[in-house]
């Protein structure tokens, strides 16, 4: 069966998530699995997970479709934290954020009422990214269905031409024995027939390229062979999928980038945000994710605006009329956010597309799918870091990374900064990645999981932490700040003071 087929039949079969999902609200917490040690509660795998109980033990066996068990099995994989919306990763970072405000007041019974609220706000976003790939790959069939009836429409007018051309030559054929002239007027006859049916199927084809309407993506503002540009909603947007081969999505960054961002609200929202459109019609981002949460949060705010605005001036939320009062941040555009929307090639034609190069050498047969050449292509001039480059090396050195930096990044969340270009003895989570990878430590040190390297960076921390006085340790021929190393001391993390221990 094709992949069209089961979405029509998932999307036909399915109950509305909105419905489904919303009735098992009230019994989350108490349905959902303890997460493993190493998943803190507010991770998106525990998250994730959680969503998964839910539609496997809510909903009796008929009423669960092949959208809700597909659903189900995605979120509870291993890797399903590396497919998540803008949302999502919203969420999660601001129950870390609690959990770290929390962890030190030893209130139980609050800290499990920020959890089910939490927990709740994950179901929601959950469901709104599900509901919004349903209605992707709706739309991706009626389009199909749209060009099926407008190729069989040129068919019908093609053969309708011909046909009118061909009564034409007959009687002309009957004529043209008897009068020359009557074979003249017969021919321009025929000449002027052809020219209205031509006309006819040009109307058509211009019609087939008007505007369109995208229900995720709003209307279509241009079509080219390669791609399409949309205005989007930044509110849709936070509910699409990432790339899966994307970096990691951090919301500290994203919250420094809205603060600057209210610095410069005159300017609107630069740049493009990239997305890729699947065979199935299946949304995902491409570039610009730490955008699309920074607009998330100012959307948010904007939000507040308008309801303390509607608090001030009445039901109908009218700002006042005094433009000193009014907040350039209401202003802002956000629902006509502009996006590129790459296609899939078609792979029936000549190698030599837009696309791909045949003269270069290809990537890796793993590598050779449109969203890694297209990830590729926009971020070779982008400041990404080279680990996070598809091809440059395989998955599991970049799973083994992920999951040692990560450990530490939860673990010290105080001791990671998320400027790159953070003083001791503070880390950036990039740049440590980035660090671990360059150095060559899994090759060098026969690393072959995320737990050993994990053992190995906190063999090498008890070993700084052992070094380290005040007043008689280097790095570099620079003594150690004393502020730096009593922060180090006060939480027992000294990888930040120096990296010489990558390379010993």
């Amino acid at each position: 069966m094709s992949m069209s087929s089961v979405a029509a039949i998932s999307y036909r079969r399915a109950r509305p998530l909105s419905v489904s999902l919303k009735s098992s609200e009230r019994c989350f917490s108490s349905t959902a699995p303890n997460p493993k040690q190493d998943d803190p509660w507010w991770s998106l795998s525990s998250l994730h997970k959680r969503v998964a109980t839910i539609i496997a033990t809510s909903l009796p066996d008929s009423s669960r479709s092949d959208l809700h068990q597909s659903l189900s099995k995605s979120l509870n994989s291993a890797d399903s934290h590396k497919s998540h919306s803008i949302a999502e990763a919203i969420v999660s970072a601001n129950a870390r954020d609690v959990s770290v405000q929390q962890s030190s007041r030893h209130n139980a019974e609050k800290q499990k009422q920020i959890e089910k609220e939490i927990e709740q706000k994950a179901l929601k976003t959950a469901q709104e990214r599900m509901e919004l790939e349903l209605l992707a790959m709706k739309e991706q069939l009626k389009r199909k269905e749209e060009e099926r009836i407008r190729l069989e429409k040129e068919q019908l007018k093609k053969r309708e031409v011909e046909r009118q051309r061909e009564e034409a030559f007959t009687k002309w054929q009957e004529k043209v024995a008897t009068e020359q002239q009557q074979e003249k007027e017969t021919d321009d006859h025929a000449q002027t027939a052809e020219e209205e049916q031509n006309n006819d199927l040009n109307k058509d084809s211009d019609s087939s390229v008007q505007e369109q309407h995208h229900p995720i993506l709003g209307p279509q503002i241009a079509h080219l062979p390669y791609k399409r540009i949309h205005l989007t909603a930044a509110t849709k947007l936070a509910s699409l999928p990432v790339y899966e081969k994307q970096r990691a999505y951090r919301h500290d960054r994203a919250k420094e980038m809205a603060k600057d961002k209210k610095k410069t609200l005159w300017m609107g929202i630069p740049g493009v945000i990239s997305l890729m459109e699947e065979e199935c019609g299946r949304l995902s981002i491409l570039d610009g994710q730490h955008r699309v949460g920074m607009m998330a949060l100012l959307s948010e705010e904007q939000r507040k605006i308008v309801e303390k605005n509607q608090n001030v001036n009445g039901d109908n939320g009218t700002q006042s009329t005094n433009d000193d009062k009014v907040d350039p941040l209401a202003q802002l555009d956000l629902d006509n956010i502009l996006v590129e929307v790459f296609l899939p090639q078609q792979k029936n034609n000549n190698t030599d597309t837009v696309l791909v190069d045949s003269k270069k050498q290809q990537p890796p047969p793993e590598e050779q799918d449109d969203k890694a050449i297209i990830f590729t292509e926009i971020n070779k001039a982008e400041p990404i870091k080279l680990l996070d480059l598809p091809g440059v090396t395989n998955k599991r050195t970049r799973d083994v990374i992920d999951y040692a930096a990560n450990h530490f990044y939860n673990a010290f969340p105080e001791m990671f900064s998320p400027s790159q270009k953070c003083r001791a003895p503070h880390l950036n989570l990039d740049n440590l990645r980035d660090a671990l990878f360059a150095s060559e430590v899994i090759k060098r040190e026969k690393v072959g999981s995320g737990g050993e390297l994990v053992k190995w960076m906190a063999k090498k921390n008890d070993e700084l932490k052992e070094v380290y006085t005040i007043g008689d340790v280097m790095d570099g021929g620079k003594k150690v700040s004393e502020n730096a190393l009593k922060k180090a001391k006060k939480h027992e993390f000294y990888l930040g003071l120096e990296s010489t221990w990558l390379y010993k």
